[in-house]
């Protein structure tokens, strides 16, 4: 039985080695990747001004932008607000910032392992 059971475990990593693999290699070549972030109101624009390569890692990165600038809108758009003063509007962008900036790398974990996991499920579609 104890046998059965390390075999079981040996074969469940082995299977889960590739994908951690794809991983490590899909944040290595996104972390060779820049882009150019804009907000203006309510327009996001992103931009890819350094390629990684690989234009599905390419994307991740305005993916992950748009996503969290589209969950921060509220705060965005408060920092536009003509009534408070420029003080003020300044603090809240800075903090805002900060916010976009924590969400973006913890998107980017996330679609780092979903573009993994489609890569592992998908004979063929690794890395460029």
């Amino acid at each position: 039985m104890l046998i059965l059971i390390t075999a079981l475990l040996v074969a469940q990593q082995a299977m889960a080695e590739p994908e951690q693999t794809e991983i490590v290699v899909i944040g290595q070549r996104l972390s060779h990747w820049s882009g150019k972030y804009a907000i203006r109101g309510s327009k996001l624009r992103c931009s890819t001004k350094t390629s990684s390569g690989d234009r599905d890692i390419d994307d991740l990165g305005c993916r992950a932008f748009d996503a969290c600038a589209d969950q921060l809108a509220p705060q965005i758009a408060a920092t536009d607000e003509k009534s408070l003063s420029r003080e003020v509007r300044l603090t809240m962008k800075e903090s805002v910032k900060r916010d976009l900036s924590a969400c973006v790398a913890d998107k980017r974990v996330i679609l780092i392992q979903e573009l993994a996991k489609q890569r592992q499920d998908v004979p063929g579609e690794k890395s460029n």
